[in-house]
């Protein structure tokens, strides 16, 4: 039975994958009409080529900055970009509804699985439909309207803000101050009280409980059949906490009920995972908690790819390889009062890591705003310390994605030919190439968020609210330290070339609060490539806007290496994240983040400038022109 699991597994992965290139297909068949699904919205909006690329972009990527980017650029009022954002949200719900609903027609069809596990998937479709509408509603009330209504009242000044809300914070009845939280600040007689989530969202959680309810009584009537692939006991003690803890109303009580939430999850080990509010990147103020749920499907699973059995994973990136690094590292770091905490909790978390390479299956909720390339979780170090992390990454979905969105008229005026070029190569001819640093980087900065933290490491040092803001550029360096400490580098050029396309494509996000902390990281980056020489600008992009030196990544990787023992020891001090984050950006009149140094200020201001000009433009060379051009270039010099 294990074996014919995971072959199912295998034809579901499959599936999905056929599935996922109709929907990347997307891109190409706007430039011959219009989805049917983009009609309703574009009542509101021209059917230009540069607005039909952003809501497809919205849909396929379940990105929103090109649409906002659109909305810029046509002068759309905050109001009426706001009904649009919600009929897109819901455009992209139904779509991937239906989608949902046809893979589960397509499990139950071809009997996969086993009926425990085609239950398990129905629940998670019905619950997830909860999420959906708790979502809106969640996004609607805090987001858009109490976060809104504090930068507004308050100028966006954060610490003013952070003050303020001080009184609704979540503390449990041992005094624990929570560093994330579960609830809504509700203003009542005079100041802000945390509201939990049941009590405030009434409607939304009486339909969650009486789902909840269903969904699991269904599961406990359902024989098992394989223990170790369906983990039933597991599986119902994980969603029994989770609807504890979701119907939760005493604040008091919320950080240990969703604990205990993230300890049942940790004991579920099977290629299906499922992933419940973990992250808070949307709320900069209270760290609220998200409403996402989703299902992932690992491809690969106890170090082997289900779609390829003979695959022998020589990956170098693993917990063993990362602890190595870790210990080598830390070693010749100052002592702190604080290091020998830090390095236990640390190391016990690494130990414990689980990790699980596959794609999303099911995703409802704040996912349909974004889907990570990789994540690693749960947050709550506390529990990390005892029973570790999950590590997912998703290589094969950002592989597709990148290989079918089209070329970007940006991408030509910014950056030389030849490194349009080299990376172009590796992606669509080197793929074996790709995956290494997709590994590297990708793989390398989740494990990267692990190293330098304790359990009260986020409360220290967000004390002015910047601890995400360099937290991200942490976790990048984790990957890249490790890569540029290696004894080989075959990828070397690789790994820095990706390292800037990804630094300089972040500075589109210099004002969604959502993806902020991506935004400083690049600003880093971008600070220390152009100290190093790597880049260089020409001081507009009538041409080419940066000039990349290869000479120079010898004095690049000092550089970053300098920068990361330097973070590191803010860590190490548990100090204020801005003691770090100053050095490389401050705030600008307007309250946005910009860089210190004089040619990278430049650069950053005026790629802005031109991303809101010409973002959504395509290149007039098509991704199909370019391979032709490019064989016949390699073949000319063969």
């Amino acid at each position: 039975m294990e074996n014919k699991i995971l072959a199912d597994i295998a034809t579901l992965y499959a599936y999905l994958e056929a599935e996922n290139k109709k929907v990347n297909g997307l891109y190409e068949e706007i430039q011959n009409g219009i989805p049917s699904f983009l009609e309703p919205v574009l009542m509101r909006l021209p059917a230009n080529a540069e607005v039909l690329l952003a809501l497809v972009d919205r849909v396929v990527a379940l990105k929103e900055s090109s649409l906002l980017n659109v909305f810029n650029k046509l002068g759309v009022l905050e109001a009426e970009a706001l009904e649009i954002r919600t009929l897109m949200l819901q455009i992209t719900e139904d779509f991937y509804k239906q989608k949902h609903e046809r893979l589960l027609e397509f499990v139950t069809n071809k009997e996969l699985l086993t009926p425990f596990l085609r239950e398990l998937l129905a629940g998670i479709h019905r619950i997830g439909l909860v999420f959906n509408g708790f979502f809106a509603n969640w996004q609607k009330q805090l987001i858009w309207g109490i976060n809104k209504d504090l930068s507004q009242k308050f100028h966006n000044d954060l610490p003013s803000i952070l003050e303020v809300l001080k009184s609704s914070q979540e503390v449990t009845q041992e005094g624990e101050v929570s560093d994330r939280s579960y609830s809504i600040p509700v203003f009542e007689n005079g100041k802000y009280q945390a509201m939990a989530y049941a009590e405030f969202f009434k409607v939304d959680f009486e339909r969650f409980r009486s789902v909840f309810e269903s969904v699991l009584l269904a599961l406990e009537l359902t024989p098992e059949v394989c223990p170790k692939l369906e983990q039933k006991a597991q599986y119902l003690s994980y969603l029994q906490s989770l609807q504890n803890a979701m119907m939760q109303k005493d604040v008091t009580k919320l950080l240990e009920s969703w604990r205990a939430v993230d300890r049942a999850w940790m004991a579920i080990t099977t290629p299906l995972q499922i992933g419940h509010p973990l992250e808070y990147y949307e709320d900069h103020y209270r760290k609220a908690v998200a409403p996402e749920w989703d299902l992932r499907i690992a491809r690969i699973y106890e170090g082997r790819d289900l779609l390829n059995l003979s695959w022998n994973d020589d990956s170098k990136v693993s917990k063993e390889s990362f602890i190595e690094f870790y210990r080598s590292y830390t070693a010749k770091m100052p002592q702190t009062p604080h290091k020998k905490e830090i390095d236990f909790c640390v190391q016990e978390s690494l130990a414990k890591t689980q990790s699980y390479g596959g794609q999303p299956l099911l995703f409802y909720g704040a996912e349909l705003n974004g889907l990570f390339s990789a994540q690693v979780v749960p947050n709550d170090e506390s529990v990390s310390a005892k029973y570790g992390k999950k590590i997912f990454y998703f290589p094969d979905r950002v592989w597709e994605l990148s290989c079918a969105k089209p070329f970007m008229l940006l991408s030509r005026k910014t950056f030389p030919k030849e490194f349009l070029d080299f990376n172009r190569e590796m992606l669509y001819f080197r793929k074996k190439d790709w995956y290494k640093a997709y590994e590297i980087t990708t793989i390398g900065h989740e494990f990267g968020h692990i190293l330098w933290v304790s359990l009260d490491s986020e409360l220290h040092m967000n004390q002015s609210g910047q601890f995400k803001n360099i937290e991200e550029f942490k976790a990048t360096m984790g990957g890249l330290a490790y890569y540029f400490t290696a004894k080989n580098q075959p990828l070397l050029k690789e790994i820095v070339w990706n390292t800037i396309a990804r630094a300089v494509g972040l500075i589109a996000w210099k004002k969604e609060n959502e993806v902020l902390p991506y935004y400083c990281e690049g600003l880093i980056h971008l600070d220390i490539l152009f100290s190093s020489g790597v880049l260089e600008y020409s001081g507009d992009f009538d041409t080419v806007a940066l000039s990349v030196n290869e000479n120079c990544i010898l004095k690049l990787i000092e550089n970053y290496l300098k920068a990361y023992e330097k973070l590191i020891r803010v860590y190490l001090n548990k100090a204020d994240a801005l003691e770090f984050l100053s050095d490389y950006a401050c705030r600008d009149a307007k309250g946005y983040f910009m860089p210190l140094k004089v040619e990278v200020f430049a650069f950053v201001r005026d790629y802005y400038k031109q991303y809101n000009a010409i973002g959504q433009v395509v290149d007039t060379l098509s991704i199909r022109e370019w391979k032709e051009n490019y064989k016949k270039e390699q073949g000319s010099n063969d």
